[in-house]
């Protein structure tokens, strides 16, 4: 495993040769633990905020009412913040990936340019995720306060944004598990197994 992530970090900008199935996957594991705990690194100080806030105000005396509103303040607050951090790691993540997909795509014999397609789609996803963080702060909003007509209109917007942010990911798991070919191809000679 750690030959695997060692190999790719130090090939970020080779998008020539092959990839085996296992150094891509453990490369794949290895960047997915380092985004999880980036974004629990991220996220836990921005709740542990707004948690503080919520706290100090109830023991100054706030109402319930009063509370609610900063809550609310406060989660729209963190939602900006956290997808503006979060499409920041994704992007760095993306960028991390690029070569190794393209060898891994070139062991199937398969074009790059399918590594390509599949960042412009995950980036199209991100775009329409930063375009629409005041839309998912008034679906917060609006699910506590019970305007369910509009609520509804939002979540099938979201939902559609939400298919299209899984189909890269989608394309990456399946060219990532398509087999190699044997021996030969004209991206070069088999990998060496890692």
């Amino acid at each position: 495993m750690l030959a695997a992530i060692k190999y790719n970090l130090s090939h970020l900008t080779d998008f020539g040769g092959r990839d085996t199935r296992q150094t891509f996957w453990f490369y794949v594991l290895f960047l997915v633990l380092v985004e999880t705990a980036l974004s629990f690194a991220i996220s836990i100080p921005l709740t542990g905020q707004m948690m503080g806030e919520a706290v100090v105000a109830a023991t100054h005396g706030a109402s319930e009412t009063e509370i609610q509103q900063r809550m609310f303040e406060n989660i729209g607050r963190l939602m900006r913040v956290s997808v503006w951090l979060s499409s920041v790691l994704t992007v760095a993540m993306m960028a991390l990936l690029a070569a190794s997909f393209t060898r891994r795509l070139h062991d199937s014999g398969k074009t790059g340019w399918i590594a390509a397609v599949t960042i412009a789609l995950h980036l199209l996803a991100l775009a329409m995720t930063v375009t629409s963080i005041d839309d998912a702060v008034r679906l917060v909003v609006l699910v506590q306060t019970g305007h369910a007509d509009v609520v509804g209109v939002l979540q099938k917007k979201f939902a559609v944004q939400s298919l299209i942010a899984w189909v890269p990911v989608a394309i990456v798991i399946v060219f990532g598990a398509w087999p190699g070919t044997k021996g030969e191809n004209r991206y070069g000679p088999k990998p060496l197994q890692e």
